[in-house]
């Protein structure tokens, strides 16, 4: 009975002993940040230099070259230091600044060059976009751009010229040219390296941890354009104009989408759609118009609704467009409209002839 007794007591205290006791310690909780940066650097030129040339006249373009060309222009470089693909996008506002009744018409083709009669002014100017091969900076010898490239290194660049069957005619008024150039690398800051748990890496912009090291490799991070096109000069005295031609430039940049590709032949450049934009004085213009995608119809919603444009009085302005080839077409909103706008959100769409859409805010300041 002694024995049994123990052996009891012996297995009591081994299964106490297996017993799992309760840790007192307090639940952990991290609030984790989400790692990301989007830096949107793009470099583009400072200067352009172009001029026009009916005649041929020889004209020197640097230290040993000359150009017997009707248009002549240097080739303007841009370039993507940014983290991300983006689309650079190039306004290009072209006006004759001639007046009376020698003034200049910027036609769609050579053919129309061709074909001008005598004592007309015709041009078809064209930009021209880099090919396929890498665009170089710096002279004498050209080489591959990189992180510490200068815009004024953009001012004249080498390039190849992609095939005329690429070119953008580009017309009086607003014009538009767009490419894709692919990211920068960026690398960690040595003694920035984010690192898990640790102060300063618990924040989600990290763009100040990494720098940019170098651009996309092959020449992917540069691209270029130039201008060309053609002048009549039968029966035509160019030297009666006393004025040039004006040509403004706008850069503007955003993150590129995963579908964007360049146009066949060409290092960067991407088809632009037709574009509509909307001023504050109720100025709509619709740009890029073709003859696949030209204007069908377009309507303004208010805070009462949505409403054909000549539900109000407007004034239409289609010098530079045509029922045949699109071009640039304006509207002016009249007060009948702007009424309605002042001070509200409003918004304008175009249906095009192939039935797809295009819109932009309309927002008239209350007066």
């Amino acid at each position: 009975m002694k024995m049994k007794k123990a052996l009891a007591l012996t297995m009591s205290a081994t299964m106490a002993m297996g017993i799992a006791m309760p840790v007192m310690a307090a639940d952990p909780t991290v609030t984790a940040p989400i790692y990301s940066f989007e830096v949107l650097d793009v470099v583009v030129p400072t200067t352009y230099e172009v001029a026009f040339n009916p005649e041929g006249l020889t004209v020197k373009t640097g230290d040993s070259t000359t150009s017997t060309d009707q248009i002549i222009s240097r080739n303007y470089g841009m370039i993507n230091k940014g983290n991300k693909d983006q689309v650079m996008a190039v306004a290009l506002k072209v006006e004759d600044q001639n007046t009376g009744d020698n003034k200049v018409t910027f036609v769609d083709s050579e053919d129309e060059v061709d074909n001008a009669k005598a004592g007309e002014y015709k041009i078809h100017l064209t930009a021209i976009a880099a090919d396929t091969t890498e665009v170089t900076v710096g002279s004498p010898t050209p080489a591959s751009a990189d992180e510490n490239t200068a815009a004024t290194d953009l001012n004249s660049v080498t390039m190849n010229k992609a095939a005329d069957t690429t070119a953008v005619t580009l017309k009086d008024g607003d014009n538009k040219l767009a490419f894709k150039l692919d990211k920068a690398v960026y690398s960690p800051k040595s003694g920035s390296e984010l690192e898990l748990g640790a102060t300063g890496s618990n924040s989600n912009n990290v763009a100040s941890n990494f720098e940019i090291t170098s651009l996309a490799a092959a020449g992917k991070g540069i691209t270029a354009f130039t201008f060309g096109g053609s002048m009549n000069n039968v029966d035509t005295n160019w030297s009666k104009l006393t004025a040039g031609i004006k040509i403004t430039a706008t850069y503007s940049n955003e993150i590129a989408s995963s579908n964007t590709s360049a146009v066949s032949g060409t290092g960067a450049m991407i088809k632009v759609g037709p574009q509509v934009i909307a001023d504050t004085s109720g100025l709509i213009t619709i740009s890029g118009l073709t003859a696949d995608q030209n204007w069908k119809s377009m309507t303004v919603t208010n805070e009462n609704g949505t409403f054909d444009i000549n539900s109000g009085d407007v004034e239409w302005d289609n010098s530079q467009w045509s029922e045949e080839a699109g071009g640039t077409l304006k509207v002016q909103l009249k007060e009948s409209w702007l009424g309605t706008l002042r001070g509200k959100n409003g918004s304008t769409t175009v249906t095009l002839t192939d039935d797809n859409t295009i819109s932009a805010p309309l927002a008239i300041p209350a007066s």
